[in-house]
């Protein structure tokens, strides 16, 4: 069945832009805007908006080689540290007038203040670390508020226009609409109306393009699938990974072998929007709680905190499985997939953990026929019953 997506310009518009995910920031630099890189989702886009730049999320190919980088970071430190540092050093990111990296990038921050002491990084741009804890102890609250307040003045040397109360709330204004979209097309993913990968792309470019410049293109899509009828599923599965979800490789896996995911644990996917920002009070105030209540992170704690999501979508009566993907290079969700999947299957959820790594032929095989033993396994009701 063709989606309604495939003729769509602003879809394609989108893909693009997941795709190509430094062609508007190189676009707006070229054009005198100035740009400011984020390593991580919980650096915050509002005061980057506010002071006048071009924010632009900062990623890197997992699988590339990293011959330079390996000579530095330490081998049992995660393939993404590895990459973006490899990517940093052969200049990827010259162009940005500001890179900053966030706490769970921490050790990447403190490799790239050596190679630059030691003047072994001439091309990496001016960088600083946002290091908000994600605690939910009240306790770290003052410090927080301390290192939110540190970035905001870093913002304002960087920026083309102050960081005051007026420009924050335009910015809040604009992401929030961009917020909004991001949660009908996650209900429009339970109905059916379109595919993981589909959808991965449209939430994924927000990351890469203007705000503004996205909204009208996400809105068109909308508009596209509001009468869309819901294509044959997969089974309707949610998803959690040790691994970024930065790319398409683990949702065209999943699909050829027969899941349909309708949610996925992870900032790149259906994290992205939460809660709107508050738009009463002082506005500073209300992006940093966001940043530090609702905001994706695998620093969150306790893990109850960590964790309440992603069980909740998972106990949703329309989702019938969930997937765990915990590939070699996992460093913290594998100590928890025993006790969660004891957790599903104790209330009758069914549940697999993937340890294969999908990005090498042999291991995306493994995991599709693991995968679609799996899918065979779990009781669905005929396409009769699921019609009533």
């Amino acid at each position: 069945m063709t989606s309604p997506l495939a003729t769509s310009d602003a879809f394609h518009r989108l893909a693009d832009g997941y795709r190509q995910r430094l062609a508007c920031a190189r676009s707006a630099h070229a054009g005198g805007r100035r740009v400011v890189g984020r390593i991580g989702h919980q650096v915050p886009i509002e005061p980057i908006l506010a002071a006048g730049c071009m924010p632009v999320l900062v990623s890197a190919d997992l699988q590339i080689a990293t011959p330079v980088a390996d000579q530095y970071i330490d081998p049992e430190l995660p393939p993404e540290t590895r990459a973006l540092c490899e990517v940093a050093l052969q200049g990827e990111f010259e162009f940005l007038d500001l890179l900053i990296l966030s706490r769970p990038y921490d050790k990447l921050y403190y490799f790239m203040k050596e190679l630059h002491r030691l003047g072994r990084a001439p091309k990496f741009p001016p960088f600083v670390i946002h290091d908000l804890m994600h605690s939910q102890r009240d306790a770290v609250r003052a410090y927080n508020q301390g290192r939110f307040h540190a970035l905001l003045d870093r913002l304002g040397r960087v920026g083309t226009r102050p960081i005051d109360e007026t420009s924050l709330g335009e910015a809040i204004g604009l992401t929030n609409q961009v917020r909004a979209l991001q949660r009908r097309l996650g209900d429009l993913r339970f109905q059916g109306g379109l595919d993981a990968v589909e959808a991965l792309q449209i939430i994924g470019a927000s990351f890469f393009m203007h705000p503004a410049d996205y909204l009208a293109d996400m809105q068109a899509c909308l508009r596209t699938l509001q009468d869309a009828q819901a294509g044959a599923p997969g089974l309707r599965t949610v998803l959690a990974s040790s691994e970024p979800l930065q790319d398409l490789t683990l949702y065209e896996a999943l699909a050829e072998a027969g899941i349909q995911v309708v949610a996925e644990d992870d900032a790149w996917g259906s994290r992205a929007a939460g809660q709107d920002i508050a738009t009463q009070g002082d506005p500073a105030a209300s992006i940093l709680d966001k940043l530090w209540r609702d905001t994706h992170s695998s620093g969150v704690w306790p893990p109850q905190a960590r964790e309440a999501w992603l069980l909740a979508q998972a106990a949703r009566p329309e989702v019938e499985a969930v997937v765990l993907y915990v590939p070699p290079s996992d460093r913290l969700l594998g100590w928890d997939t025993p006790r969660l999947l004891r957790t599903w299957r104790e209330a009758g959820k069914p549940a697999i953990a993937l340890f294969h790594d999908v990005h090498r032929p042999q291991g995306r095989q493994a995991l599709i026929q693991e995968v679609q033993a799996f899918v065979a396994s779990v009781p669905r009701p005929t396409h009769q019953e699921a019609g009533r």
